[in-house]
């Protein structure tokens, strides 16, 4: 069946006449005439070839192919209705919204808990439901609209997203405070005789910095790998092992697990933290609201 060529409007009709089991109160209902209401169930029982209704005591009783499709048209109908009405007005000291955020561990470690600090005064009843992934999932999620906005490292541009920058990140070099062979400085000589150990989301054991030293014809010795980076202080604290880390994820366990931090002596290029959205979303109050205050937090982290 071509729904081109089907008059949509029959569906509320057919809607109105199973609430209203009479043709005159269903008209009313829709501003519709007696005769307009009666053409159109004309039509109705024409498309589907049925009587649809039949006049029992006064009122119209469906068939039983009235009952099987309002099953199916009055769902739909609904959800056309919901799509169509005007977003809520979002109040956020009293909003329950929950919000859906797609964010790597990195992003939630330097975002998540000022956000949920600055949440607690402004808006205490708000939730926020964290969705990870890589980055194809997540901005999958973000066009599928299953989730308001996501942060992370995405280089390219879509042309249907909206963007915005929250901060820049740059690379370190972190050991224990009493290595026994690195002081206040690493030249490039002791980096790459130290031992390393390598955060590789790839689960491998060569990173960006090994591509960087194989530039120079240089290798380090890589002796632990990890997907997870909030292991790698710990490990370091209690080992002579050397990392290059993010310089927000060292500066956070320095002082509390004794470590240094040493400027790379490497050219390593740092990267940059967006936040994204649906064009569609632009102009939702409840959207906007968040990140406004994502924005005015990256300017604090």
């Amino acid at each position: 069946m071509n729904l081109a060529g089907i008059d949509l409007n029959l569906l509320v009709v057919f809607d109105a006449l199973m609430t209203e089991r009479q043709v005159t109160r269903a008209g009313e209902r829709l501003g519709l005439s007696q005769p307009a209401t009666s053409n159109a169930l004309a039509r109705l029982r024409s498309l589907t070839k049925d009587e649809l209704f039949v006049r029992s005591s006064g009122k119209l009783q469906p068939t039983p192919v009235a009952i099987e499709l309002a099953q199916q048209i009055q769902p739909a109908l609904s959800q056309i209705q919901t799509a169509l009405a005007p977003a809520p007005l979002f109040d956020p000291p009293t909003s329950e919204r929950v919000f859906n955020i797609g964010m790597s561990d990195y992003v939630e470690f330097v975002l998540l808990p000022p956000l949920l600090a600055r949440l607690a005064t402004i808006a205490p009843h708000v939730k926020i439901q964290v969705r990870s992934g890589n980055r194809d999932r997540q901005l999958a999620l973000l066009d599928s609209g299953e989730i308001d906005l996501v942060c992370g490292l995405f280089p390219h541009k879509v042309a249907w997203h909206d963007r915005q920058l929250l901060f820049r990140e740059r690379f370190v070099c972190v050991c224990r405070r009493e290595h026994p062979s690195i002081g206040d400085t690493i030249s490039l000589d002791e980096y790459v005789n130290a031992d390393h150990l390598l955060v590789s989301l790839q689960e491998d054991m060569v990173g960006r910095v090994d591509l960087q030293l194989a530039k120079q014809n240089l290798t380090r010795n890589v002796l632990v790998s990890t997907p997870h980076f909030l292991v790698v202080p710990s490990i370091l604290a209690r080992t002579n092992l050397i990392a290059t880390l993010v310089e927000r994820v060292a500066r956070e366990f320095a002082p509390i697990l004794n470590l240094k931090i040493l400027p790379c002596p490497l050219p390593l290029t740092g990267f940059s933290v967006f936040m994204r959205w649906h064009q569609s979303m632009h102009d939702r109050l409840s959207n906007a609201w968040l990140r406004g205050i994502i924005t005015d937090i990256a300017t604090t982290v």
